[in-house]
């Protein structure tokens, strides 16, 4: 009888398709084991180190380590008397499953956009328009908004779009100006017409004064007034304020004096 014996290839390439079909699992897998020692065992017929595993999981691994130490641990010796239980450890490599190699999406080529001219362009427009603008000057009123100040007091002067309000913010009390007020009350009502400040000064309360053993009095009330800026707008000369002339008195007048920046 003739025997046909599989050659040396053959037998390799059936080893190869064996190992192929192998599951994953086979190949490669993690497992878990612990270690232990135990210096008081011996007396209850058990080693004093060993190792426990593999197990399949960490859950099962754990279990057996816990149901390890509670065995002894009924006979005597339990954990942190005389058994010690190591961490559970892992070795092996899972096996991970391939992935498929990425095909990056074809590149897709934006259109060019239609060349259409346009049917108006407003940005020419838009800049003759600019052009044609003239930047306007600023409101006179606003160029003298601020503070003032003559030898003895200081102003502040409030300016809008129709009037000019001018209140008293600071003024001696005495000629060495070591004693001081802050009235805070308005001065002047009025408006600017070109340099002149044209408006009226308020008096709140009657005036009352002696003039050679007589009384004289100055009644209250709002009393014209017009004052001249330079310029420069750097300075403002106050006209008098004339106030009614009381029978038997000499005329009686108030002035602002004269107004520098402050």
């Amino acid at each position: 009888m003739t025997r046909f014996l599989p050659r040396r290839g053959t037998v390799r390439l059936a080893a190869l398709v064996c190992v192929a079909v192998l599951p994953a699992g086979t190949l490669a897998a993690v497992t878990y084991s612990f270690d232990w020692y135990c210096s008081g065992c011996a007396k209850l017929g058990v080693g004093s180190n060993g190792r426990e595993g593999p197990y399949g999981s960490g859950a099962a691994c754990e279990g057996s380590r816990a149901s390890l130490g509670a065995s002894l641990a009924t006979r005597g010796c339990g954990a942190g008397r005389c058994f010690n239980a190591q961490p559970c450890v892992a070795s092996g490599r899972p096996d991970l499953p391939s992935l498929p190699y990425a095909v990056a999406p074809p590149a897709r080529t934006a259109p060019e956009p239609a060349k259409v001219p346009p049917i108006y362009d407003p940005r020419a427009e838009r800049v003759r328009r600019a052009d044609a603008v003239k930047p306007s000057a600023g409101a006179p009123e606003r160029a003298i908004s601020g503070r003032w100040r003559n030898s003895f007091s200081w102003y502040e002067v409030i300016a809008s779009k129709d009037a000019i309000e001018i209140d008293l913010v600071e003024t001696c009390r005495t000629p060495d100006c070591v004693r001081k007020e802050y009235p805070n009350r308005a001065v002047f009502l009025g408006k600017l017409e070109g340099d002149r400040l044209v408006g009226v000064v308020p008096i709140r309360r009657a005036i009352e004064s002696d003039q050679d053993g007589s009384h004289c009095g100055t009644p209250a009330g709002e009393f014209h007034v017009e004052g001249r800026l330079s310029e420069d707008r750097s300075a403002i000369v106050w006209g008098s304020a004339r106030l009614p002339v009381v029978e038997g008195c000499a005329p009686a007048a108030i002035s602002l004096g004269i107004w520098r920046r402050g």
